[in-house]
């Protein structure tokens, strides 16, 4: 009798794992960080920029059409501003989109929604 109610317990606690786990991923997000892009602050020191979009799983054959591009200009006090453009393809509905330099610890995020153009600013100060 208390074998089975063992096997019983390890059976139900089995499901419950099992279940909770198929829902759990159904809420997933998709994430794609594309190519980082270089580029050279007003000082002339080289600067990585990644770029991280998240979109929900059904979306996420769209993610190889995420492109981005970042321009620099000068900020008029020794560093540089950094404008990452980053276009999203039609057939998202929404994303969560992150600019980073690592080096320096400066973050900026938006949403958007596909056909569209984020736009982040970033600003990395004299060194």
């Amino acid at each position: 009798m208390r074998a089975r109610s063992v096997v019983v317990g390890v059976l139900t606690s089995a499901a419950l794992v099992i279940g909770g786990a198929g829902t759990a991923s159904a809420n997933i997000a998709w994430c794609s960080a594309d190519p980082p892009v270089q580029v050279e602050t007003a000082a002339g020191s080289n600067l990585t920029v990644n770029t991280v979009v998240s979109v929900p799983k059904t979306e996420a054959s769209y993610l190889n059409d995420v492109t981005s591009e970042a321009v620099t200009t000068p900020d008029g006090a020794g560093g540089t501003d950094i404008t990452v453009y980053v276009h999203l393809p039609a057939g998202i509905s929404t994303a969560r989109v992150a600019a980073m330099v690592k080096r320096y610890k400066v973050v900026d995020r938006a949403a958007g929604q596909g056909g569209t153009t984020v736009t982040l600013h970033l600003h990395v100060p004299a060194a």
